[in-house]
């Protein structure tokens, strides 16, 4: 299992960037998370960083786990658009979330994009 250190920017972006995408107002994780504004704004600027059970509730919050708070924003943004994808897939072709999960977990990260590239086609084609 590949190891990742801690960046504190890294995790400062992610919080950013994922209040953007799931269309948050600072003031409304703010209070998810019982804070000012102005105190979840550190969070995202990186003055400070988040407590243990801040950052659970963020992971829950948006959907992810707390590995992918601390990876590399590019990365973090490119897996949240592939499950955005795969998700307009199974809607579009009416998948079961067991044949979903084949592609998501069963199949190596090479087959899993040629699996996704394929039902991207297949969709085209429907």
């Amino acid at each position: 299992m590949e190891q990742h250190t801690f960046n504190k920017d890294f995790l400062a972006e992610n919080l950013k960037n994922l209040r953007n995408y799931c269309g948050f107002k600072t003031f409304e994780v703010a209070y998810f998370l019982n804070l000012s504004s102005s105190a979840y704004g550190y969070y995202e600027s990186g003055r400070s960083t988040p407590p243990l059970e801040k950052l659970i509730k963020l992971a829950v919050l948006y959907g992810v786990t707390f590995e992918e708070l601390v990876r590399k924003p590019s990365e973090l943004m490119a897996h949240l658009e592939r499950e955005r994808k795969l998700c307009d897939i199974k809607r579009e072709l009416n998948l079961t979330e067991e044949q979903v999960f084949l592609f998501r977990f069963i199949l190596d990260k090479s087959s899993r994009r040629l699996a996704i590239n394929w039902l991207v086609d297949l969709s085209h084609h429907r």
